[in-house]
């Protein structure tokens, strides 16, 4: 791509070199001399008497003096030299009169002031006069437009040729100026009115003053628009055809010309093309619709950003739902408290304490930040939007539907059904084998039912065991091997059968189960499943 010509980030039509040179003219209102090249501009935009006439730097120093800016007289022209060259001020072309040389050095340049920079002056002047509040919309200018377009109408047709230029000058003048009016106004209404949605931080005495602003305010301003705009779009509909030959007879009279012949710039409304913004604003064009039907859309979106508002606050009423309140009460009191006081409350406030390395383990290794790294060098650590944009802990959006689980407590039960239809079967299984068990082959589940009755079965002898242990011991009187006692014999039932596992001490035998799984062979003890009666029996002979 050339020099010449690149192309927007819109894409649009391409900046030309041209254009390049004209944005230098906005230079001095953003450098870091800017305070002195506004306060030099002003010298020649300050009332009429710059636009005329032309200073040299001796001059500007002197009024820079006036206005309180000690500055040296090479400094001022060397800033008025930088200004020439971004084509905000021109050396006047005016022979100077010297009486002496000092007076000729002195004198040598004069300076005077361009159209370009007039303009640019002229919109920092204004920046910086902006105050951030709200701006009232011009809807008075609607009736004005209708009466102006009615007007235009009436002298439509033949009365068009004998009516005087100026008069028809004057007509459209009027209703672009309010129309310009209302436009400009409308823009900074909506401007102010989206900063206020975006706050998250809204109190409630702002959010009752802002809704008495938006549901009274902008629903009158969108009345009035739904009065007007019918009657404007019929009355534009009608002047369309006739627009070319209006501008005509208002441009009949005589014209300026500057000095390359060419005619001068007049007033909006005057060139036919300044109509097509007009008829877009009140009746759109076959691509889009009109900006009269936008304002209204944007204050219906406005009411519901307003109901969004209105519900965090609602859904926050026991606390405070933005920091705003809070960091303003803390600046009060940094304000109002000595040094001391602030480096402490500071410390309290924020966490800041003096400079203390710590390192922990982070799970990647290689991220890892050493303890000796300043928080300088530090990387950032990750905060999420929600948190830093809004100040909640709490996943925005909506509530999660609550979850069925039908389904999951179906399927568990089926589950525990088959598991304890497996635990009968194997309990069958043990159950058949009815006497004394040297030898048994059972399947895996029945020899997991086995061993969990044998463990039963082992911590009922070691209950038995610590309740009949005496002063001597196991052994003392009363133990499971005491001198004239039996063998410990421990029963465990099999549940749903009329039987139980028998587990006795039986030095020098044994019991071996066989499985899928392996073989279990236990030595010095064996296994018997005997009926239940026959416990009853024995538990009543050891009784006795």
């Amino acid at each position: 791509m050339s020099d010449d010509a690149t192309v927007t980030a819109s894409g649009a039509a391409p900046t030309t070199q041209a254009d390049r040179v004209r944005l230098e003219a906005l230079r001095y209102a953003v450098n870091e001399e800017s305070g002195l090249y506004i306060a030099v501009m002003r010298t020649f935009t300050r009332g009429l008497t710059g636009m005329l006439s032309d200073q040299s730097a001796a001059e500007v120093t002197a009024a820079l003096a006036e206005q309180g800016l000690d500055a040296d007289e090479d400094t001022v022209d060397a800033r008025l030299s930088y200004l020439v060259e971004h084509g905000n001020l021109a050396r006047s072309p005016r022979e100077t009169e010297a009486r002496s040389l000092a007076d000729y050095l002195r004198n040598r340049a004069r300076y005077q002031l361009t159209q370009r920079g007039e303009l640019v002056q002229r919109q920092v002047e204004e920046l910086l006069g902006h105050a951030e509040t709200a701006t009232e919309i011009s809807s008075e200018m609607l009736g004005g437009i209708l009466h102006g377009l009615r007007d235009l109408l009436s002298v439509v047709g033949d009365p068009l040729s004998r009516a005087e230029p100026d008069e028809v000058a004057r007509l459209i003048g009027t209703v672009f100026a309010q129309f310009g009016r209302l436009v400009h106004s409308t823009r900074e209404f909506y401007t102010y009115l989206t900063q206020v949605l975006s706050r998250y931080d809204l109190e409630r005495a702002e959010f009752q003053a802002f809704k008495t602003a938006l549901l009274d305010y902008l629903q009158r301003f969108v009345d009035e628009v739904t009065r007007h705009m019918p009657q404007i779009a019929d009355v534009i509909t009608q002047l369309r055809p006739d627009i070319g030959d209006i501008c005509a007879r208002a441009n009949a009279g005589q014209r300026l010309r500057d000095l390359d012949g060419r005619a001068a710039r007049r007033a909006p409304g005057l060139d036919p093309a300044d109509w097509s913004s007009l008829v877009a604003w009140f009746t759109g064009s076959d691509s889009r619709g009109s900006d009269a039907d936008g304002v209204r859309r944007l204050a219906t979106e406005a009411m519901r950003a307003l109901l969004v508002n209105l519900r965090r606050i609602v859904a926050s009423s026991d606390r405070e739902h933005g920091r705003y309140a809070e960091l303003v009460r803390l600046a009060g009191w940094f304000d109002t408290s000595t040094d001391a006081d602030a480096h402490a409350l500071w410390a309290a406030a924020f966490g800041l304490y003096p400079a203390r390395h710590l390192g922990f383990v982070v799970a990647d290794g290689e991220t890892a930040v050493p303890p000796t790294t300043s928080w300088l060098a530090a990387p950032s650590a990750e905060v999420p939007v929600q948190l830093r944009q809004s100040g909640e802990r709490r996943v925005a959006g909506r509530s999660g539907r609550a979850e069925d689980f039908t389904a999951a407590k179906r399927a568990r039960l089926a589950e525990h059904a088959r598991a304890e239809e497996a635990r009968r079967a194997a309990l069958a299984e043990l159950a058949a084998h009815r006497g004394p068990i040297g030898r048994l082959r059972v399947s895996d589940a029945a020899r997991e039912a086995l061993l969990q009755l044998y463990a039963a079965g082992l911590a009922l002898r070691g209950a038995a065991t610590a309740e009949t242990a005496g002063p001597g011991g196991p052994g003392g009187p009363g133990g499971p091997h005491a001198p004239g006692g039996s063998p410990f014999a421990a029963r465990v039932a099999l549940p749903g059968h009329e039987c139980a596992l028998q587990i006795e001490d039986t030095p020098g035998e044994g019991s071996v189960i066989l499985s899928p799984s392996g073989r279990l062979r236990l030595v010095g003890r064996t296994l018997a499943v005997v009926p239940l009666r026959d416990t009853a029996t024995s538990r009543h002979a050891g009784a006795s």
